[in-house]
């Protein structure tokens, strides 16, 4: 592998893990009754993750949402993902617990204006352009890989940023790739997007010239061959301070 330091071993255990997302404001009550160990708000924090017993398995839990609301991944081992399904469900009955999927979670993350990858975040695009230069620790006293292009953005912001818009539409929604046009001309293009059925609007992602990234901006995309309205939003649509996802 390109850069493996002597001493130092690298194994994909993609295969050797699964399990599950509990999300939503009884996702800590649930957690809590399949385990011994402490999951408050104070000991297990928001990005956290843990080794911990869930049920009577041996699981590792890392407290993220990508639904946007307060939420945990639960991986183990493939032989016991059915015995973590049952102690979850077991627990959760009269919690209102449903199973929910992919689809659900493209829409809600939506909401906070989550990225996806190869979507949002690929090779194809820098940090710095995505937002995920808030990631990167410029104070680390080591000259990690990326570090002098990163460091480049910093003083000189790229010429592009992602954004998110609120699309009047007709019969279908953005999925990507669409052009956004301000003025009658082309500017850029959506990278993902989808409809939020918890505001009931459609939403879209963008790569458009940084300088147009403002509140209010007022801007076309085409769906379709058709020309949707679209202005730029900022303030995210549920959560916006956090306090349940982080809470």
């Amino acid at each position: 592998m390109q850069h493996l330091e002597d001493g130092i071993t690298v194994d994909n255990i993609s295969d050797l893990r699964t399990g599950f997302q509990i999300a939503g404001p009884s996702a800590r009550k649930l957690l809590e009754r399949v385990t011994r160990s402490d999951v408050s708000g104070e000991a297990f924090k928001f990005l956290d993750v843990k080794h911990m017993a869930v049920g009577l398995l041996d699981c590792i839990v890392q407290r993220v949402s990508y639904t946007g609301d307060l939420g945990y991944e639960i991986y183990t081992t493939p032989m016991s993902q059915r015995a973590l399904w049952n102690a979850l469900w077991a627990a959760g009955a009269d919690l209102g617990l449903r199973p929910f999927g992919m689809r659900a979670m493209m829409s809600l993350r939506l909401d906070k204006f989550f990225g996806a990858w190869l979507r949002e975040f690929s090779p194809d695009y820098t940090a710095a352009e995505t937002g995920l230069d808030r990631f990167i620790s410029f104070k680390k006293n080591a000259d990690f890989i990326g570090r002098a292009a990163a460091e480049a953005e910093r003083d000189t912001p790229p010429a592009r940023q992602l954004c998110a818009f609120e699309v009047t539409v007709t019969d279908a929604d953005v999925i990507g790739y669409e052009p956004v046009s301000v003025g009658g001309a082309v500017v850029g293009y959506c990278t993902s997007g989808g409809y939020s059925h918890y505001a009931g609007k459609s939403i879209a992602l963008a790569l458009i010239p940084r300088g147009l990234a403002q509140a209010g901006q007022k801007a076309e995309i085409e769906i379709l061959g058709e020309m949707c309205a679209a202005i730029l939003i900022t303030d995210v649509l549920f959560d916006a301070d956090g306090a349940r996802m982080r809470g």
